[in-house]
Order: structure tokens, then C-alpha cells, then sequence
């Protein structure tokens, strides 16, 4: 018997971080493992970060279907929006079989603790996160000396995807965020790579809305940043010691 009373033999869940640059499948991923999932008649609870409502406040999206008028078309899979990691504990079913979280890395981290006791009780955990932040460095857990390499680490299965470099085609495995530079007369914006100095997007920070404004021709008013992928050949960081 364990401290907690269960047999030393007990099924220890299985924990799977999908992760990779922006636009490289992460949440498509994870809502294809949620249904098959469920066409197995495995019980699934989705969970998602509360400030991450880009598309829908309590449904998880993919990128390129967020935007789909026809309403026949199951584009997503309803979740529990959370403003903190401690939320999920006590909103997990006991016959819950998966626990799935997308955008973990905008979740404090009180969740590294809230994964590995899921883990502990058996409850199979699949994550969706960024990996690296903008200047090709782990991604950093808000408030907390962590990134999501501590998540990776942990983690049974590691699935790295990558995204279509939009300079040049090949694999991207990073996220470049350009800054606003000017705009012409035209009214055509023109972006920059940002400083290796800038703010990293997390969760408290002045920038964490940027997420929300990913190409400047969807707004009235150019964002300040905007991200696409790149090749680990065509990503600049400026400044970078």
C-alpha cells in the first residue's frame, strides 16, 4: 500500500504533451486524441485557460476552422474555461478516464502538482502548449521559476509538431512575433522581428492579449505584435546576447 492508501501496484496515468510552435496542429492534435477517445467510450473532461477566449470562451477551437459559418460542421469540443490551475481538481469526475488541457502553458503553476496527482489517480492527462516563447527559449510559466519544460519532462509521450515556415516552406519550429514598424502611405502595415528585450507573452503580463491579435489585416487597427512561424534558418531575434 502507498501513502494514499492504494495498492503499490496501481495504474499510474498516462501523460502526453502535444506541443510546438503556433500554427503547427497542437489543438487540432488534441481534439482529434479527445474523439477518438470518446468514440471508445473513454470519458474525456476538456479544460482550457479562462483568458485564452480568441474564438469561443467555453469551447476549444482549431485556428483554421474558428471562423466556419456552416454550423453542421463540428469544428470543436466544448471545455472548462479556468482562471487557475487548483480549478481542475475538484471539477474531475471520479470515472473521468482523460483529463485534456489546452494552451496549458497560460496556466499557473500550480499545475505541474495538479498533472502529477491526476497521474497518481489514474487519470490519463493529454496536454496542448507552446513550447518555446519567441526567442527560442523554454516557455516561461507566469509568476513561477518554471517553463513547460518542466511539463515535458514529466510527460510519458512527447509529440513535437511543426508548423509551414511562411518565409520559406520548410519545417518551422518556432513562433517569430513582429513588432509594428510603420505604415505606409497606403495604409499597409509594415512589421519587424522584435527585440530579444521585449515582453514575452504570459499570463499578467501587458502583452497577453496579443495572442488574440494574430494578423493585422483581421483588425481596424494594427496590433503592435503579430506571430507567424518560422524555420530555425528564417527566425531572427534582435538583440539576442
Amino acid at each position: 500500500m502507498n501513502a494514499e492508501g492504494k495498492p503499490s501496484n496501481a495504474l499510474v496515468g498516462k501523460i502526453t504533451a502535444i506541443h510546438g510552435p503556433m500554427f503547427s496542429g497542437k489543438t487540432e492534435e488534441l481534439l482529434r486524441r479527445v474523439r477518438r477517445a470518446k468514440i471508445g467510450r473513454k470519458k474525456v473532461q476538456l479544460f482550457k485557460p479562462a483568458i485564452d477566449n480568441r474564438y469561443h470562451a467555453t469551447q476549444v477551437l482549431p485556428h483554421f476552422l474558428a471562423n466556419a459559418s456552416d454550423e453542421s460542421v463540428q469544428v470543436g469540443e466544448a471545455a472548462r474555461a479556468i482562471a487557475q490551475a487548483r480549478e481542475i481538481l475538484p471539477l474531475v469526475d471520479a470515472d473521468t478516464d482523460i483529463v485534456a488541457i489546452e494552451e496549458a502553458q497560460f496556466l499557473d503553476d500550480a499545475l505541474f502538482d495538479v498533472i502529477r496527482k491526476l497521474s497518481r489517480m489514474g487519470k490519463d492527462i493529454m496536454l496542448s502548449l507552446l513550447d518555446q516563447d519567441y526567442r527560442r527559449l523554454p516557455f516561461p510559466i507566469a509568476h513561477s521559476k518554471r517553463t513547460v519544460g518542466d511539463y515535458l519532462a514529466i510527460a510519458h509521450e512527447s509529440l513535437k509538431l511543426a508548423a509551414i515556415c511562411v518565409v520559406c516552406g520548410a519545417d518551422a519550429h518556432h513562433s517569430q512575433k513582429l513588432t509594428l514598424h510603420s505604415i505606409s502611405p497606403e495604409g499597409k502595415p509594415s512589421y519587424r522581428p522584435a527585440s530579444f528585450h521585449s515582453e514575452v507573452v504570459t499570463v499578467g503580463t501587458s502583452q497577453e492579449i496579443a495572442q488574440v491579435k494574430l494578423f493585422a489585416e483581421r483588425n481596424p487597427e494594427f496590433p503592435q505584435n503579430i506571430y507567424e512561424a518560422r524555420c530555425r534558418n528564417c527566425h531572427v531575434v534582435p538583440d539576442e546576447p
